[in-house]
């Protein structure tokens, strides 16, 4: 118990300060309606007509693009904030505290990409609402939602860490950064949900961890059902212990690094 206290007190510490920023995220997150704009013109053309794509209507499009887009703009840069710390030397610090490198840095930055989350959720709504109107069952599906935009966040998270702890062997990780960015962006269904896919490509996408990330989540509020939602969630709890355990793994190899080279 004692154990896990100091994260949540990390988290919570973290959560209370970036509170002072919201009204600066809002603001900066205003390219949020320019992306909704643009998404909202271009699929009123494709939709000309139609009432449902791939089993999805206009207004469940529009509200899945941006909760995918929550996830995607509320990621903390935790890669790069590792990337420096290795490359200036100030990870030796951080090493020597009393708690888990790994564990702090999921604490933290779970604790910021939250509160820069609900912005973005306030301005989504607003936004959508606007254009095609409230989401049906929305009032019903976003709380089991918000799990699952947590979910997404958390697994983004333990990417950032496995990518920033490959600094030790780099230095430069950014553009492994922007691999990953790409593959979820396309394979996670970031910018069109995977029911768009071939069908040969649906049922292989789905199950990448990408999915998870972002289809998983949005798909979920936009079309719930309760097995929507068992399966986003055991999948994310899935990968989410298997990238920890990635994690550590890198993190115990670099610190061996670490003491053969006497640093």
């Amino acid at each position: 118990m004692i154990h896990w206290r100091k994260y949540f007190k990390i988290f919570s510490c973290t959560v209370r300060d970036q509170f002072a920023y919201i009204p600066a995220y809002l603001i900066g997150n205003i390219f949020l309606v320019v992306v909704l704009f643009v998404f909202f013109s271009l699929w009123s053309v494709i939709y000309s007509g139609k009432a449902l794509i791939a089993g999805l209507s206009m207004t469940q499009t529009l509200w899945y693009l941006s909760f995918a887009e929550t996830i995607e703009l509320s990621k903390a840069r935790v890669y790069n904030q590792i990337q420096e710390e290795v490359k200036e030397g100030s990870i030796a610090y951080a090493l020597g505290r009393p708690y888990s490198y790994n564990g702090f840095k999921v604490a933290r930055s779970l604790g910021e990409s939250l509160v820069k989350a609900i912005p973005i959720l306030i301005l989504g709504f607003i936004v959508c609402s606007l254009f095609t109107g409230i989401l049906p069952g929305y009032f019903r599906a976003i709380p089991f939602g918000l799990v699952l935009i947590t979910g997404g966040i958390i697994l983004n998270l333990m990417w950032g860490i496995i990518i920033g702890l490959l600094a030790f062997w780099t230095e430069e990780v950014t553009p492994f950064y922007w691999i990953l960015q790409k593959l979820i962006f396309i394979a996670g269904g970031m910018f069109l949900p995977i029911d768009f896919f071939p069908q040969w490509l649906q049922g292989t996408a789905k199950v990448l961890p990408f999915a998870y990330s972002a289809y998983w989540p949005a798909i979920t509020i936009v079309n719930f059902s309760m097995e929507n939602f068992m399966t986003a969630l055991t999948g994310q709890v899935f990968y989410i212990t298997v990238l920890g355990l990635v994690a550590y793994g890198i993190f115990r190899t670099a610190l061996k690094k670490i003491h053969v080279q006497g640093g």
